[in-house]
């Protein structure tokens, strides 16, 4: 009787593990950026070493020859204005103070 139900249990646990071994778990890409269409900035250059038809761009961090697919350059994205926000002073509090030869505190 007792080996019949450690096999069951046996069973039970094995069969509950198959989901887990069917699980697909394979990587499917980046969930944030379409295939194939990474952003090839503009590179500013003063010279252009590229063969003709080419122009410097920038293309995962890395500064080649290509065609860019983004108008605006790298270094000239827009960003965020920076508010200031305005310093508020402040009224003086009244300050407690103990003269010597008086008793109790005085505040001014």
């Amino acid at each position: 009787m007792i080996f019949r139900t450690a096999t069951l249990v046996a069973g039970f646990l094995a069969l509950g593990a198959l989901p887990a071994l069917a699980w697909d778990d394979a990587y499917r890409g980046d969930g944030t950026t379409r295939a194939g269409q990474n952003l090839v900035y503009p590179y500013p250059a003063r010279e252009n070493f590229c063969p003709a038809g080419l122009q410097p761009v920038l293309a995962n961090g890395e500064v080649c020859c290509g065609k860019p697919n983004v108008s605006a350059t790298y270094y000239n994205a827009p960003t965020r204005k920076i508010s200031r926000k305005k310093v508020v002073r402040r009224a003086q509090y009244p300050r407690a103070y103990a003269p010597e030869g008086i008793k109790g505190v005085i505040y001014k």
